[in-house]
């Protein structure tokens, strides 16, 4: 099944009820699985579902769209294109419709949401095939969720059981720890060892999810550093490097210090996990109801041509359209290949080649009860290890349905060697693994899916950063190229998450007009 064949929309007036099409899930056989209706949906039926069963819902002025008073309009309105529906072109688009602007989303997909994909499971529940929860430390994110006035589900942080070189113990029993820390390490949590090291590194949790971070000096200063670089160059050990690569993904310690800042503050500066009751999804619906038919989906763009006195974009099937201005939200792994005229500077040709593209599968599993939090451990990670299985995150929290909910979190190699499997036994063979390996942690196991983020054709990948001496790339990817401007959460220092999406949506929208809402008052 291609990713443009179905889409995930609500069909009921209940957020935390409401049944969806497929989206692109390998399925094991389920036990006691609730399958999606329909398949397909025409633009005119999304269009029409979106706004119809969100608009019963979502907390929206008394007309049901943004509202506009005189003085907030732009005396000289323009039509804006804007290519991408996930959060960074929603938000882009609804700023600029706020002030007036004709603006048209054109979408790949015949979805909304890009990287927020929620999948029904059994008894109610929903698992996110994309971002998986956010946290507190996200305001831009709060701001939209309460706007809209979206439940949210209360996840548990955090603690772990790790397995490494053959040892296991649990985050919980730090004084049974086996692995040969440093005696500064002993006794202490990961979260708190990282932190203490990214202290004595002059940096923060909080001043690194600041929009102006980095300043020239500590760009300067980290752009040729990994995080093993800063972490040993503080008196880190081997053993807690790779205890920091089990608790947040193999790739961590290997991560460019520069791009990795963001997320560990978003992984390590907070513990207030939550996520949308019904699933995360909703979100860009909720934005897609108030642009309505603005959007176009089922859209691949072919071509950008900014020759003429207009910029012409042309889609898949012959379709064209003209605009005042873009803004383009597609990956670069996709944008490389658009043809565009004239040709990309050698500024963004360099970027779009040189930019460092994780490739993650995530293997789903819901089981009959959340019966790891009898062992003690839960959480964002539950499990980590160096096993093919890499990273098992719980995001069960509390949920209602009475089944666990987890997912598998594997990253280049590991995720590789799952698509090297054949796709029938992908999930199972993951699963059979961990079991060997904890068997105490799953009791039945009901029901397993797979996404794989390498075979979405509109990405490619799962997420982008600037790689080790990338960081000429945070001055590039905020650089129009002449009416053309760029957003996603790849062209921001908060890569892979919903915050730095819209944070790159609202900063695009206000190169085109610098009055445009810069938050969520462009919901009053």
């Amino acid at each position: 099944m291609d990713a443009s064949d179905t889409v995930s929309m609500p069909t009921d007036d209940d957020r935390c009820t409401r049944e969806r099409t497929r989206v692109t899930i390998e399925r094991e056989p389920v036990k006691h699985s609730r399958e999606s209706s329909g398949a397909g949906l025409t633009r005119r039926h999304f269009l029409a579902g979106a706004v119809g069963s969100l608009m019963a819902s979502v907390t929206l002025p008394a007309s049901g769209r943004a509202q506009s008073g005189p003085a907030d309009l732009a005396t000289a309105p323009k039509k804006i294109l804007v290519l991408g529906a996930g959060m960074a072109g929603l938000t882009a688009a609804l700023s600029l419709h706020r002030r007036g602007h004709d603006v048209t989303v054109i979408e790949y997909q015949n979805r909304v949401g890009g990287r927020l994909i929620s999948v029904a499971l059994a008894g109610g529940q929903f698992t996110e095939a994309g971002g998986g929860h956010f946290r507190s430390n996200m305001p831009l994110v709060l701001e939209y969720l309460r706007r809209f006035d979206l439940p949210v589900i209360s996840l548990n942080d955090g603690l772990p059981r790790y397995l490494i070189d053959g040892k296991t113990a649990d985050a919980a029993d730090l004084a049974a720890w086996p692995w040969d820390l440093a005696g500064a390490e002993r006794g202490v949590s990961v979260s708190s060892n990282l932190n203490r090291y990214l202290y004595m590194s002059g940096l923060d949790t909080e001043t690194v999810l600041d929009p102006g971070w980095p300043d020239a000096a500590t760009l300067r200063r980290l752009d040729q550093l990994t995080l093993r670089d800063l972490v040993k160059d503080a008196g880190g050990s081997e053993a807690f490097l790779a205890l920091l690569d089990a608790h947040g993904g193999t790739f961590t310690s290997r991560s460019p210090a520069l791009g990795s800042m963001p997320d560990l503050a978003y992984h390590f500066g907070d513990q207030n996990l939550f996520r949308v009751r019904g699933g995360n999804d909703l979100l860009p619906q909720a934005i897609a109801s108030i642009l309505g038919e603005r959007i176009v989906i089922n859209a691949p763009v072919e071509a950008i041509d900014q020759t003429g006195s207009r910029v012409r974009v042309m889609v898949e099937r012959g379709r064209e359209f003209a605009g005042d201005a873009v803004i383009s939200t597609i990956p670069f792994t996709v944008l490389k290949e658009v043809d565009v005229r004239p040709r990309w500077s050698d500024g963004k040709h360099r970027m779009f080649h040189e930019m460092e593209w994780g490739n993650t599968v995530k293997v789903i599993v819901q089981t009959r009860t959340p019966s790891w939090i009898a062992q003690g451990v839960h959480g964002w990670p539950m499990a980590g290890g160096d096993r093919s299985w890499e990273r098992v995150i719980d995001i069960t929290g509390n949920e209602p349905g009475g089944h666990g909910n987890a997912f598998f979190y594997l990253n280049d190699a590991h995720a590789e060697a799952v698509l090297a499997r054949p796709r029938a036994s992908r999930a199972a063979e993951v699963v059979t693994a961990f079991r060997a390996d904890m068997p105490d942690l799953f009791d039945e196991v009901i029901g397993t899916q797979v996404f794989a983020w390498p075979e979405q054709p509109w990405i490619r990948a799962s997420f982008g950063g600037p790689p080790v001496g990338g960081g000429w790339m945070i001055e590039e990817w905020t650089r129009p190229e002449d009416r053309l401007h760029f957003a996603g959460d790849f062209t921001t220092m908060k890569s892979g998450w919903v915050e730095g999406a819209i944070e790159s949506g609202l900063r695009a929208a206000r190169q085109i007009d610098s009055a445009a809402p810069a938050e969520s008052s462009q919901l009053r």
